[in-house]
């Protein structure tokens, strides 16, 4: 077998455009900084090389830094930061495409399994792109995938299903909806005696130049809609990606400062909620943009 070695720093440098990947049909595991994957097919192109695959197993380590792709004639080794898996610390998935041309970049995942503690979260037909093909910019030489989540960006799930809201959900919904408190207490009361996982519908989440809006069926005992509004922007390095969320609403009630809590109590690295703001340091994030890390 012959072994191909590829270093990638992409450290204070602009990509031309998104990275070429054609990755097919993925499955695999990621568990305590350390996965492994099959995949079906896989081309992706680096700078002077282009790859290409079929039957492959993937290893990659998060301490060790490292993305390993295996057929039967090639190994590649790449240098691959996976600092932005810090804010899980497992998860799964089942027939995941990766594809990306110069100005469309997409992730679509029959199944995706989820663990931010202490709950976990089952995806089905997760699907995200971001899509600059008709977008105007200034500089076209400095495009990244950070640029086009602000420009451009849809996000569907057909199906999201998870443990019970905590009780602490529903004192903050009580604390900012004081006017319907017997209405909050009732959704509560059948909550603890259904006793029976949240299940969330339909999410659909789209932005365009910088503002957001995403709605999602809240299902089970609760049978509402969750509507979001918001304005997103970036720093002029994209390493930090500033969510200011100005509306959210369960139905007829207002839950704006509960999904702030909601987000300020999973303790997530990297990220910080300030006021109505989501700060996410995107600083050592593999997105394929200025001053980050691997081919992403």
């Amino acid at each position: 077998m012959k072994l191909l070695f590829v270093s990638m720093l992409l450290i204070n440098s602009a990509l031309a455009a998104f990275p070429i990947i054609d990755v097919q049909n993925v499955s695999g595991d990621y568990l305590d900084g350390k996965g492994a994957a099959y995949a079906e097919k896989a081309f992706y192109a680096l700078p002077k090389v282009k790859i290409s695959h079929k039957d492959i197993t993937i290893e990659f380590n998060k301490k060790e830094k490292n993305l390993i792709i295996n057929d039967p004639s090639t190994t590649v080794e790449l240098e691959f930061d996976f600092s932005f898996l810090n804010v899980f610390k497992a998860f799964t998935f089942n027939n995941l495409d990766i594809k990306s041309d110069a100005k469309l970049f997409k992730i679509d995942s029959e199944e995706l399994e989820l663990f931010i503690a202490p709950k976990k979260y089952n995806m089905e037909n997760f699907y995200f792109e971001t899509d600059v093909r008709n977008i105007p910019t200034q500089d076209d030489e400095d495009i990244t995938i950070i640029d086009g989540l602000v420009l451009n960006a849809a996000m569907t799930i057909n199906k999201i299903e998870f443990g019970s809201f905590d009780d602490v959900v529903f004192d903050d919904i009580r604390i900012e909806n004081p006017e319907l408190l017997e209405e909050i207490n009732l959704i509560e009361a059948k909550a603890k005696k259904i006793a029976v996982p949240m299940i969330v519908r339909f999410v659909n989440y789209t932005i365009k130049e910088g503002k957001f809006s995403g709605k999602a069926k809240i299902d089970s005992y609760i049978n509402l809609w969750l509507k979001l509004n918001g304005i997103v922007t970036t720093n002029k390095e994209n390493t930090l990606l500033d969510i200011h969320l100005t509306r959210a609403k369960l139905g007829f009630f207002s839950i704006k400062g509960t999904l702030l809590n909601m987000v300020k109590n999973l303790k997530l690295d990297g990220v910080t909620v300030k006021g109505n703001h989501i700060i996410v340091d995107l600083s050592t994030v593999v997105v394929g943009g200025r001053r980050q890390k691997g081919i992403l």
